[in-house]
C-alpha cells in the first residue's frame, strides 16, 4: 500500500516557482541544500519536487 508519493514536476524559473508555492500556497522548503536546478517543497504530508526544464 502506498503511503507517500513525491511527484517531480518541471519548472522553468526556480525563483518564481519557489515564490508562488511558498508565499501563495503555503509550502515550506525541504532540506538544507540549495541546488540550482532542483527544489523540494512540503505542505502538510505532501512533498513536491521540481527540476529545471529547458526547451531543447
Amino acid at each position: 500500500m502506498l503511503t507517500t508519493i513525491h511527484p517531480k514536476l518541471p519548472m522553468r524559473n526556480k525563483a518564481v516557482t519557489k515564490d508562488y508555492y511558498v508565499n501563495t500556497l503555503g509550502f515550506t522548503i525541504v532540506g538544507s541544500t540549495n541546488y540550482d536546478d532542483y527544489l523540494m517543497l512540503e505542505k502538510d504530508q505532501a512533498q513536491i519536487h521540481f527540476f529545471k526544464f529547458q526547451k531543447g
